[in-house]
């Protein structure tokens, strides 16, 4: 979703390598920026609100969703991947067991969010949770000539790609039990990714 208002150029314009703004500043639009993002998966029916200790009160108030928002704050990671001197922005939380609030649903991808600068623009890419478990299931095809049945992944560093961890259900698989696991290093602004893989143990 392209977000070109007033607010959001000042943001990114704040976290230009080449400027030094006071930090104050830098956290308000950065937290502003998390609580449309928060917005955006709420009313988009993605996630609920944050897990309560009661399933079944939770189920009700928030239909139709098996994860929640974290407890905890959003995990923010800062670099210049696409080397235009302005820092890109990669948003991130985990589903699994920190935001399963639903019995029998415990694993899943990460939540993500890119913010970039385009020439001019600034826009933001919502599409890599779906983008990068479809990426890992097509390179391990390539790789072993297994199909996959699907893929889940956590990120764990953000420079010049997206990196982290994975796991992969092939077509045997029972839905409890992953068989394969690895790594991966996905670039967002050229598409391509690298995996590791390997049995699980």
């Amino acid at each position: 979703m392209m977000k070109n208002n007033i607010a959001f150029i000042a943001f990114m314009f704040l976290f230009s390598c080449q400027q030094k703004e006071n930090k104050p500043n830098q956290d308000q639009l950065l937290k502003n920026q998390i609580q449309l993002w928060k917005k955006e998966l709420l009313l988009n029916g993605e996630v609920g609100n944050p897990c309560q200790e009661n399933i079944d009160k939770w189920s009700i108030e928030n239909p139709e969703r098996f994860y929640g928002l974290p407890k905890d704050s959003i995990k923010i990671k800062s670099f210049d991947a696409n080397q235009d001197k302005t820092n890109d922005i990669l948003l991130y939380f985990p589903a699994g067991d920190c935001c399963s609030c639903t019995i029998g649903i415990n694993e899943a991808s990460d939540y993500l969010k890119l913010i970039y600068s385009n020439g001019k623009d600034f826009l933001s890419n919502d599409n890599l949770r779906d983008r990068i478990a479809f990426k890992i299931e097509n390179e391990y095809y390539s790789q072993t000539n297994n199909d996959a049945e699907r893929a889940i992944f956590s990120v764990t560093n953000f420079d010049a790609e997206i990196s982290g961890t994975y796991k992969l259900w092939t077509l045997e698989d029972p839905d409890c039990c992953a068989s394969v696991e690895g790594s991966f290093k996905y670039n967002p602004f050229t598409f391509k990714i690298e995996i590791t893989h390997q049995n699980v143990k």
